[in-house]
């Protein structure tokens, strides 16, 4: 790993869940913080997910498990945290859920593959972005991991 490299993954896996924290409740208007510490958890998951293995996909080294807790059980967290404070929770049913999700975790999954050509292209990524597959794959199983923790978590706290 090249210090550039090293220097982009230590602000990327740092910054981007400081600034979720900071503009999401601003950018869907909750003044509460009643349901920051689920903000938090999702910040952490993304931080941790940077520094996690990944296992070989078809023989090739990917970053599956970044990508499956960090794209997938983050924006789950996120799109939690957005219906908690929101106080969307009960106003809608499951499978309406499960679609606010997919389309949450597709629009960042494709934003983040959008990034990481740009990161090619520039040279930080000379490992190329062949797992691009993969990578949204392993967004939209964690996604689904994460919902059913959600709605199993809800079930729970509601009895």
């Amino acid at each position: 790993m090249t210090i550039g490299q090293l220097v982009l993954t230590l602000i990327l896996s740092l910054g981007v869940p400081t600034i979720v924290y900071f503009v999401l409740p601003q950018l869907i208007s909750v003044r509460s913080n009643a349901y920051r510490p689920v903000l938090a958890l999702a910040g952490l998951l993304f931080l941790v997910s940077w520094y996690l293995p990944s296992p070989l996909v078809n023989g090739e080294q990917t970053h599956f498990m970044t990508h499956f807790v960090g794209g997938g059980l983050f924006t789950a967290t996120l799109g939690a945290y957005i219906l908690l404070a929101t106080k969307r929770t009960t106003r809608y049913a499951w499978y309406y859920e499960a679609a606010m999700l997919y389309a949450l975790v597709s629009a960042l999954g494709v934003a983040n593959e959008l990034f990481e050509v740009m990161l090619y292209r520039v040279g930080l990524m000379p490992a190329g972005i062949s797992d691009t597959s993969w990578d949204l794959v392993a967004n939209t199983l964690g996604a689904a991991l994460g919902f059913v923790l959600y709605k199993s978590a809800m079930r729970l706290w509601s009895r």
